[in-house]
């Protein structure tokens, strides 16, 4: 039986469910009652009431949280809303049958999305054991959805190599379309990740010198200093000239300034280019490491800080977390020299 009681300036409705309390807090009294009843019928009949879409929902608000960056929270969301609720969203917990949950992972796979159809597969189960958890349902059959996909390609990402390079850099300065174009370039001379490129805003400028990345749009959750050569300078002095004056993105969108450019903006441009199967933008960070280790120059150190690379031993990183930031500045001021050398470089 449900409990309502006065709390704060709010009312907070609770219930025990498996031995254990769930409560809600609302602003009316009227509110609490409704979800407390509305609770109490899903409970009676084992969960026929709750659909896919509303364990879902619960599901996100608990788990988003404890997500280490907005990234990894914004991919998780996205997912589950694009691909999974369309398909199942309001169907009954208990009147799933494997057969759904294995249509919704094989069409994502079907869709050349393998890697995220097994990402969804553990998603799909999180949320129903998470129901489980709740006392929705006694059991499901989203266990081991993995095993009717493809096995993920673990092929690395293509990138050409340093001979290669001299080519790529002169097939960049000819692409037509300005803000594609430098931006294909920001991402050779800086060698981020693509997503942290395109999300790139003007504010996170600190200075002529020092790009810093805030540690919610990092993989690993952690600010990250991109120190900025005489060469990347210029170019984003370009950008601005030609950037909406409204817009808060480096690389913003031709169709919606407050919109940065998307994800395969610059991967499409590389195949434009000649370079599908021969490079992406993870490419550029693959030769950048190669040149830069080869060259024997730099400390491995200042190299992986660079590439904000997570150290994998625990100890080492909490001693190592100096950012190596001299050494850095004049690491990547050689590598914009090197690329600029590639370019009066023949490549047959």
């Amino acid at each position: 039986m449900a409990s309502i009681t006065h709390y704060g300036e709010g009312w907070r409705a609770h219930l025990f469910v498996a031995g254990r309390r769930e409560s809600r807090l609302f602003k009316l009294r009227r509110e609490a009652e409704r979800w407390a009843a509305k609770r109490e019928t899903e409970l009676r009949g084992g969960g026929t009431a709750l659909t896919f879409a509303e364990a879902a929902e619960r599901w996100l608000s608990w788990r988003l949280p404890g997500l280490s960056n907005a990234n990894s929270q914004r991919t998780v969301e996205q997912s589950v809303r694009d691909y999974v609720l369309p398909v199942i969203g309001k169907r009954r917990l208990n009147e799933l049958r494997r057969a759904d949950l294995v249509d919704v992972v094989r069409r994502v796979a079907a869709a050349g999305k393998v890697e995220t159809a097994h990402r969804l597969g553990q998603r799909i189960r999180a949320i129903l054991d998470h129901a489980v958890d709740h006392g929705d349902i006694e059991s499901h059959p989203g266990a081991g959805l993995s095993r009717v996909l493809p096995a993920v390609d673990k092929t690395p990402m293509a990138a050409v190599t340093p001979a290669e390079l001299p080519a790529l850099m002169k097939s960049i300065d000819s692409y037509p379309e300005p803000v594609t174009r430098l931006g294909l370039l920001l991402l050779a001379h800086t060698f981020t990740r693509t997503s942290e490129l395109i999300g790139a805003q003007w504010a996170e400028i600190r200075d002529t010198e020092t790009w810093v990345i805030p540690g919610e749009r990092m993989k690993r959750g952690l600010p990250h200093v991109v120190p900025l050569s005489r060469q990347v300078r210029a170019i984003l002095d370009e950008l601005r000239s030609m950037t909406e004056e409204e817009s808060p993105y480096i690389l913003a969108s031709g169709q919606n300034p407050q919109c940065s450019i998307s994800n395969n903006t610059l991967l499409f441009a590389l195949y434009r280019l000649g370079y599908k199967a021969r490079m992406t933008g993870h490419g550029f960070r693959a030769v950048a490491s190669t040149v830069l280790n080869e060259s024997k120059l730099w400390g491995k150190d200042a190299i992986e800080r660079q590439l904000a690379h997570r150290e994998t031993d625990q100890v080492r990183e909490a001693y190592h977390r100096a950012e190596y930031l001299e050494e850095r500045r004049t690491m990547m001021a050689w590598w914009s020299d090197y690329l600029d050398e590639s370019r009066s470089r023949t490549h047959e």
